[in-house]
């Protein structure tokens, strides 16, 4: 109801309508791939693949019956493209718009326009007779039933559209890909309800599509306003360009006769000082102002893989130099040590322990200190992902012992995450969103910024040509900081920063 409420508001308020001028094509009609010679055609009356589409004709006309179905069907058969733009903004997650969002428009427009071309000689060679038309009876427009036999059937130029909408608008916002796909499939199961098009004709349209999409890439133009487009949704979205930029290579600022053992893991920073924190429990303190190592000790009562590290806001004591750090152990106790560190050694003053449900295996834990939460973060490599939130317990709440037990009751919120991380490295959260590096050799390295609101993946970087295993990331000065680990070179730190603006 929501949704088809949002489609009247955008189809009768918005927008500006589209006129004949706005369109510009990057292709012409004869210089699309001909279907003809790469599709096969359509089934002929008799065997297994006609069967089938009369089987289908029968199921759509029982669709019929459901009249929110009928509606949409009635929707999707409008062949405008201001109606198509109101009905894949939804998914899209953006309103489509000449004003507000020209680039996208632009994209959009220009591209669907140029694709659905396609259809054009495979319908004039085949001329196939529409469903209605063979059985003598009506579809769902009855008024429109004497032209539409004028065209052939194969293949469906709404479903064309529909799949070049899908297939561009996943181009600007691959997060979107899902509802933009399912909202075309329904576009194309739309047109066998409406007794228009035989389900042949619908699938060899999917492919239609991507053809015809396969051919733009070549073109110049859409692949410099595709740009323009995924630049001004990144814009108008909130989500950060990421474009990496080297810092340094921790290696050259540590002196010769200092040892460092362990892979590189967590990363936090603190003013002009940089953590970095490797397997087993050795911290390596650097100061970014005079690119030298100030500290280089194994961390009191943590000898963990240290797989991430976030600063809070309290400190242990008034006299404490930093304030307090969150080191995820991922593995051993599987807990949050809670660390009072200094440029002289550090000692843990709690423990936080999550006893819950859900993560298979180790879990990692990282802060939104700036909103005071702390989060669970793991699942299964290859597999789902799950981010829990909770309250950022003080070091007043400790137990006896000095730790934190949270459970299933004191989650706040979770973000499941079925598909699109391969294994968990690094993670911090700032309000609604968590950036979160992914993946070691032989996979590709993303970092991903995830909405924890839409609980979604809104934003993947593909970073597999900086060659080196992502791992702690920390939020500071308008950028994200990722230390990276180099294979069997433990001295080898390096910090790529990555912009949020």
């Amino acid at each position: 109801m929501k949704k088809t409420l949002l489609l009247l508001i955008i189809l009768l308020t918005g927008s500006v309508a589209l006129r004949g001028q706005d369109v510009q094509l990057y292709l012409t009609e004869h210089e699309l791939p001909n279907l003809v010679k790469c599709l096969p055609p359509p089934p002929d009356t008799i065997g297994e693949a006609f069967t089938h589409d009369i089987m289908r004709y029968m199921w759509g006309k029982t669709q019929r019956l459901d009249s929110a179905r009928l509606a949409q069907a009635k929707l999707d058969a409008v062949w405008n493209l201001d109606t198509t733009r109101a009905i894949y903004s939804i998914p899209f997650g953006l309103e489509i718009d000449p004003v507000r969002t020209p680039e996208i428009y632009k994209l959009f427009v220009n591209g669907i326009s140029s694709i659905e071309q396609i259809r054009f000689r495979p319908k004039a060679h085949y001329f196939r007779m529409r469903p209605y038309a063979r059985f003598h009876e009506s579809s769902i427009f009855p008024q429109d039933d004497a032209w539409l036999a004028t065209e052939g059937s194969y293949p469906s130029g709404h479903t064309i559209r529909a799949w070049s909408a899908a297939l561009i608008l996943t181009e600007v916002n691959p997060a979107a890909a899902e509802a933009l796909f399912q909202r075309a499939v329904e576009s194309g199961e739309s047109r066998v309800i409406a007794g228009c098009h035989w389900q042949s004709d619908v699938d060899a349209s999917s492919a239609a599509a991507c053809i015809g999409y396969a051919a733009l890439q070549s073109i110049p133009e859409y692949r410099a306003q595709a740009e323009r487009a995924r630049a001004e949704f990144r814009r108008v979205s909130g989500i950060p360009p990421l474009k990496p930029e080297f810092v340094c290579d921790f290696a050259d600022w540590t002196p010769l006769d200092e040892e460092v053992t362990g892979s590189t893991q967590g990363f936090a920073m603190h003013g002009n000082y940089a953590f970095v924190l490797h397997d087993k429990g050795r911290l390596c303190i650097f100061d970014m102002k005079k690119k030298k190592m100030v500290a280089n000790y194994l961390m009191e009562g943590n000898t963990s893989h240290c797989n991430n590290a976030c600063f809070g806001v309290e400190k242990a004591s008034r006299r404490s130099q930093f304030p307090l750090l969150y080191v995820a152990s991922c593995g051993g106790e599987n807990c949050c040590y809670v660390t009072d560190v200094t440029l002289q050694g550090s000692r843990v003053v709690q423990k936080i322990f999550y006893t819950g449900t859900d993560y298979a295996g180790t879990i990692d834990w990282c802060l939104d200190a700036e909103n005071g939460f702390i989060y669970t973060y793991g699942g299964r490599n290859g597999g789902y992902k799950l981010l829990k939130k909770f309250r950022l317990p003080r070091l007043a709440d400790s137990d006896a012992n000095g730790e934190i037990h949270l459970t299933d009751d004191d989650v706040l919120d979770v973000t499941r995450l079925d598909s699109g991380i391969n294994i968990w490295q690094g993670s911090i959260v700032r309000g609604r969103y968590a950036y979160l590096p992914d993946g070691y050799a032989p996979h590709e390295l993303f970092i991903h910024v995830v909405d924890l609101d839409k609980k979604k993946i809104v934003l993947s970087k593909n970073i597999t040509d900086l060659v080196d295993e992502p791992e702690g990331i920390c939020l500071a000065d308008g950028y994200a900081y990722v230390v990276f680990h180099t294979a069997r070179e433990s001295r080898h730190s390096k910090l790529w920063r990555f912009s949020l603006q």
